[in-house]
C-alpha cells in the first residue's frame, strides 16, 4: 500500500481534478520587485514552481490586492488591479501547471487593516488617499492609537465590488484554475459580516441579512465574470478569539447561506484575527483546528480545507481518514520544506524539515522583508539554491568543523552532500548549540528539532559528528596532525556573560562579583539551581528571559523580571509570541519591573535605579541574579588557526552573536563555496 493513501488520493473542486490533498496555503507572497506595482518576478516563478514540482496538489497564492487604494503596507504583496499585472501571474501559472499542480489566488481587500505607509511615500502618486476604508468608523483593536477608517459610501462599495470582479477576471486570464475570496482574519468582507466592525444602519449593515450582503454580492459577481469552468472558494474564520466578534455558530450559518445563495466550490477555514492565532506557537497540537473544520463539514456540502500546525503526514492522514477535513493546507511547513509532499509520498518522513513554529517567517514579513524560514535558507533563493543545485565537487576536500550548533551542522550537511569529507567536533554531549538550549525552556521544546534534523541530515550525507570532544588552543596542533584537514570551520558560537555586560554601559554590572550571578543557559542546563528570591535581568527583549523567569517560578522561586526597557518581550511581538509569553508570566506569578537598571549588586541585594529618574533607587532581595544580557563570540580557535596559516573561516555566532537564521544561512552559503 502506498504511504498515506488518503492524503495522496485525487479529489475534485468543481470540474478541476487535483492530484492529491496537499495544498500550499495562501501565505504572504512577497516576490514582487516593487510593492507599488505588485508584479511578480522571476523569483516568484521559481518559488512556486519549487513546491509544484515536488508534488504539491494545489497552490493558493495568498493576499493578492484587488484595489490600488488597498496597498497593504510595505509587505510587497502582488496585485491584480490592472492588466499589467497579469503577465507575471501567468508565468507562475505556466510553471506550476508544467508539473501537474493546480493554481488559484486569493483576492484580498484588507479594509481597516490596510496601512498607508507606501502611499505616503513622497515619490508615489500625490493623489493617493491616505485614509483606510471600512463599513463603519471602527479602528483596529490590536494596537494603540490605530487610525480611524473612513466609512464607505455606497459608490465606494460599488467600486470595491467592481474591483473584485475585474481582479477575478484577470486571474482567470492569467491561466489560473480558480480564485479564492478572502473573507477571514478581520479583513474587509469579515468587517461587513461582523457586528464588531459593522455598525451601519443602511442596507449594508444592521441585520444579519444586510451584513451578509457584501460578501454574497462579491461572490455572485466573481462567479459571473469567471464563468462556469473555474472554481471559486472562500476563506473564512471559524472564530476570531475576540470578544464581540463572530463565533462558530455564526460562521456555520454564514457557510450554510453562502452555499445556498452563491455558486461556491470549497470552504477554506482558518482562525484568529490579524495579530494572533493565525501564527500559533510551537506548543499548539498539530492539526489543532480539526474540531472547527469538522463542525463546518456538518453544514457544508463542499470540500472543507484545514490548516493548523501540521508538520507530519501521519497527522494529515488521520484527519482526512476521520472525515474532519477534505484537504490539508500547509503554510509555514511549506516555507520549511518545499519537498514535503514528495518526501511524505516516498515514505521519507525523517527527511522532512519540520516547521518548529519559530515564526521567523512572519517576523521577516512584518518588518517589511520577504518570507524567510529560521532554518531553511533556500526560501527566496530557489533559483540559486533550490532542489538539485548541490552538485558534486570534482575534487573532494576534508573539512573539520568545530562546533555542532546550527551553523556548523548546516555547513556539515551541505558540504557532505556535495561529496566532501566532513568531521564535526562538539564539546557538549549533545548537538544543537543555542537551539538545544532554547528547547529546554518552557514551551520551547520544538525548537530543539532544528539541531536534531540538521545533525541527522549531515550524518545521512556522510558527515561524522563526534560529541564530548572539546578543542583547546593547547591541543590544536595535535588535532590538526591527527585529522589533516584541508579546511577548518570555526562554528564555536558565543557565550552569555555572567557579569551582566550589556550595551547600555558597555560594562559589567557594578558589584556583580559580590552576588550569586549566573546566566540563563546555566539555569536551563542545571549547572545552576537558584532558590529563594531571584532577579532575572533582561536586556534582550526576546523570549529567553521571560521563559527563564517562568521556569524559575515553576521551580518554586520568587521571581522578579527586570528590564531597562518600557516592557518585556518587545522582540517577541514580530514573532507573534508576546501573547503567549505574557500569559505564562501571569500564570507563573512573575513580577515584572520595567524601566530599571542595576545601580549596584550588593551580595544578596540589588539596587535598581529608574532609567528616567535615576535618583529614584529601589533595593530588592536577590539570592540569585540571572543574566540575560550580552553575548560574546567564542572565536579564539579561529585566531589561533589564522596565526598558524591554516585554511580556515568562522561562521555564525563565532563571527558575531546573532540568531538561528543568520547562523544557518552562513553555514549553508559557505559550504557551497568549499
Amino acid at each position: 500500500m502506498a504511504a498515506y493513501p488518503r492524503l495522496f488520493s485525487e479529489w475534485q473542486i468543481r470540474s478541476t481534478t487535483i492530484a492529491n490533498r496537499v495544498v500550499f496555503a495562501p501565505t504572504c507572497p512577497t516576490w514582487v520587485a516593487d510593492p507599488h506595482e505588485g508584479i511578480f518576478t522571476d523569483q516568484a516563478v521559481a518559488y512556486y514552481e519549487e513546491r509544484a514540482k515536488a508534488g504539491c496538489g494545489l497552490i493558493i497564492i495568498g493576499g493578492t490586492i484587488i484595489h490600488k487604494e488597498a496597498l497593504y503596507s510595505e509587505f510587497n504583496f502582488p496585485g491584480l488591479w490592472k492588466d499589467e499585472q497579469v503577465e507575471g501571474l501567468a508565468r507562475v501559472a505556466d510553471a506550476v501547471h508544467r508539473h501537474g499542480c493546480k493554481l488559484a489566488c486569493q483576492l484580498l481587500h484588507v479594509g481597516l487593516r490596510a496601512m498607508p505607509v507606501l502611499k505616503k511615500d513622497p515619490a508615489y502618486d500625490l493623489d493617493a488617499e491616505w485614509y483606510l476604508v471600512a463599513p463603519s468608523q471602527v479602528p483596529p483593536g490590536e494596537y494603540p492609537n490605530a487610525p480611524m477608517p473612513k466609512e464607505l459610501e455606497e459608490h465606494e462599495i460599488e467600486d470595491i465590488l467592481q474591483a473584485f470582479e475585474s481582479s477575478a477576471r484577470r486571474a482567470i486570464a492569467a491561466g489560473l484554475d480558480g480564485v479564492e475570496f478572502h473573507m477571514s482574519h478581520g479583513y474587509l468582507p469579515w468587517q461587513f459580516l461582523s457586528p464588531l466592525y459593522n455598525h451601519r444602519t443602511d442596507g449594508w449593515g444592521g441585520s444579519y441579512e444586510n451584513r451578509l450582503r457584501f460578501p454574497l454580492e462579491a461572490l455572485l459577481r466573481i462567479r459571473k465574470v469567471i464563468g462556469d469552468e473555474p472554481f471559486l472558494g472562500y476563506r473564512i474564520n471559524s472564530t476570531s478569539f475576540w470578544p464581540g466578534d463572530l463565533e462558530m455558530d455564526d460562521v456555520k450559518q454564514i457557510v450554510t447561506d453562502l452555499e445556498a445563495k452563491a455558486d461556491v466550490d470549497y470552504v477554506n477555514l482558518s482562525a484568529g484575527v490579524h495579530h494572533s492565532f493565525i501564527h500559533t506557537p510551537m506548543t499548539y497540537e498539530p492539526g489543532w483546528e480539526r474540531g472547527y473544520t469538522k463542525a463546518v463539514k456538518e453544514v457544508s456540502g463542499k470540500p472543507v480545507l484545514l490548516v493548523g500546525r501540521i508538520t507530519h503526514p501521519q497527522v494529515a492522514e488521520e484527519i482526512l481518514e476521520a472525515g474532519e477535513a477534505d484537504a490539508i493546507l500547509l503554510a509555514r511547513q511549506y516555507f520549511a520544506d518545499a519537498e514535503w509532499a514528495k518526501k511524505a509520498q516516498e515514505g521519507r518522513e525523517d527527511d522532512i524539515r519540520r516547521c518548529v513554529a519559530a515564526n521567523y517567517c512572519w517576523r521577516s514579513v512584518i518588518r517589511g522583508g520577504r518570507v524567510q524560514c529560521v532554518y531553511n535558507p533556500e526560501v527566496g533563493r530557489e533559483r540559486q539554491w533550490g532542489a538539485g543545485t548541490l552538485v558534486q565537487v570534482a575534487e573532494p576536500k576534508k573539512a573539520l568543523v568545530l562546533g555542532a550548533g546550527p551553523a556548523g551542522l548546516e555547513y556539515a550537511r551541505v558540504a557532505a552532500a556535495r561529496g566532501h569529507e566532513v568531521v564535526v567536533l562538539e564539546r557538549e554531549a549533545e548537538v544543537g548549540g543555542h537551539a538545544r538550549l532554547q528547547s529546554l525552556l518552557p514551551g520551547r521544546k520544538e525548537y530543539g528539532q532544528i539541531g536534531v534534523w540538521l545533525a541527522r541530515q549531515a550524518e545521512g550525507n556522510g558527515a561524522v559528528i563526534r560529541t564530548g570532544e572539546e578543542v583547546a588552543t593547547a591541543s590544536l596542533d595535535s588535532l590538526l596532525a591527527d585529522e589533516q584537514p584541508d579546511h577548518v570551520v570555526v562554528a564555536t558560537g558565543s557565550t552569555y556573560r555572567r557579569d551582566g555586560w550589556q550595551g547600555q554601559t558597555a560594562q559589567p554590572l557594578p558589584g556583580w562579583e559580590s552576588g550569586n550571578c549566573v546566566t540563563w543557559d546555566e539555569v536551563v542546563t542545571g549547572q545552576a539551581s537558584p532558590s529563594g528570591s531571584v532577579l532575572v535581568m533582561d536586556d534582550l527583549q526576546d523570549a529567553l528571559a521571560p521563559l527563564t523567569a517562568v521556569k524559575l517560578a515553576q521551580d518554586g522561586c520568587t521571581v522578579r523580571l527586570a528590564t531597562r526597557w518600557p516592557m518585556i518581550g518587545m522582540e517577541t511581538i514580530p514573532e507573534v509570541y508576546y501573547l503567549w509569553v505574557r500569559q505564562q508570566l501571569y500564570e507563573a506569578g512573575v513580577e515584572i519591573v520595567p524601566d530599571v537598571f542595576v545601580k549596584e549588586i550588593r551580595g544578596s541585594a540589588v539596587d535598581l535605579l529608574n532609567v528616567y529618574v535615576p535618583d529614584r533607587v529601589t533595593a530588592v532581595d536577590a539570592d540569585c541574579v540571572v543574566m540575560v544580557t550580552g553575548r560574546q563570540s567564542e572565536n579564539g580557535l579561529y585566531h589561533a588557526l589564522r596565526e598558524r596559516g591554516v585554511s580556515c573561516e568562522a561562521i555564525g555566532d563565532a563571527v558575531a552573536p546573532r540568531g538561528t537564521y543568520e547562523a544557518v544561512y552562513e553555514g549553508h552559503r559557505q559550504a557551497r563555496k568549499l
